[in-house]
């Protein structure tokens, strides 16, 4: 190691032996107390990870069903999630993520879960190098510093995670990467932590949309988004948002003006193309399935235009995503 490199600590570890791999998860993670189906033959467990004492980073693959009750988490665990079905529930609240969401376990707290046969890019940071990083950036006191809720704040901020993660997975994962100097560790590290506060709800962000006289505030925009999620299926009017939301419609207008820089029923196209892009990945054409149900299932009546913004958002088309599922 040349001088003023930081040693990151690679490894990779596969087992099909249960046991095994939750010793191992133990070790890594947390205490836990495990229940897996009775009668397992099936079962493989992959783990690619890197540690620099400060920032940790995970692929891990659990092939079976998962459920875990854990010791208090003591540390920033988020987990980005490529393949499976997670179901946890810490600190009274209780949320159902599948492939493509985030969920971040505030430290601290103990959760309890059902995770399915899963894929998973795991970050790992201690609470003190977030808080600090909140901070510098939201002016947020250390000691005062903590995390609100397991989901992210919006779906743009949760994208910018997301495409964070990969990217320092993509570098600190890499076998071929040089080991990073001192002041590009710490800037890697800065990056994970600052992301991960502008990305879930906490006392910083909190402090930050804290609404002015007349202003509509971040709560209304999380019940609109709320409303926008459950009934992205439905035919929806800004008027139905607002209500929804307990405000106006000129005021959640400019509420996701400020706080997303896009407009309510923006949003909800692109929740509408997420659910679509997901039925064309699952639908079978050989059973029936089109593009044209698919998308006027998902409220887009004019294909030309559905194609176009599809392409934009996913670099192919409905129809090469359709084939290829």
């Amino acid at each position: 190691m040349a001088p003023g490199e930081v040693p990151l600590r690679r490894s990779a570890y596969a087992t099909s032996n249960v046991e095994e791999a939750h010793a191992a998860m133990r070790r890594v993670y947390f205490d836990f107390a495990a229940r897996v189906p009775p009668g397992l033959t099936d079962f493989s467990y992959q783990v690619h990870s890197v540690d620099s004492g400060v920032i940790g980073l995970d692929r891990m693959r659990y092939s079976t069903t998962l459920d875990l009750a854990t010791a208090p988490v003591g540390y920033v665990h988020a987990t980005y999630v490529l393949h499976g079905d997670l179901t946890v529930r810490s600190g009274g609240e209780q949320v159902h993520v599948t492939a493509g969401d985030l969920v971040l376990v505030p430290p601290g707290q103990r959760f309890q879960g059902r995770l399915v046969d899963f894929d998973v890019r795991i970050l790992r940071l201690p609470l003190t190098t977030v808080a600090h990083a909140a901070a510098a950036r939201w002016g947020t006191a250390p000691a005062d510093f903590a995390f609100r809720s397991m989901l992210p704040i919006s779906a743009p901020l949760a994208r910018y995670w997301r495409e964070t993660l990969t990217y320092l997975h993509r570098v600190a994962l890499n076998p071929d990467t040089a080991l990073p100097s001192a002041p590009a560790h710490a800037a890697i590290v800065d990056l994970a932590a600052a992301a991960t506060v502008a990305t879930f709800p906490s006392t910083a962000t909190t402090a930050c949309y804290l609404p002015g006289p007349g202003e509509t505030g971040p709560g209304a925009v999380r019940r609109a988004i709320a409303y926008l999620e459950e009934h992205a299926a439905e035919a929806t009017t800004l008027a139905d948002v607002a209500a929804a939301a307990r405000t106006g419609p000129r005021g959640l207008q400019a509420a996701f003006r400020r706080h997303l820089d896009t407009t309510p029923m923006a949003y909800l196209r692109r929740i509408r193309l997420e659910r679509a892009h997901r039925e064309l990945q699952a639908a079978d054409p050989a059973q029936g399935a089109t593009v044209g149900a698919i998308a006027r299932r998902w409220g887009f009546t004019h294909l030309g235009r559905f194609a176009a913004a599809y392409r934009d958002e996913y670099g192919t088309s409905p129809a090469e995503t359709l084939r290829s599922g």
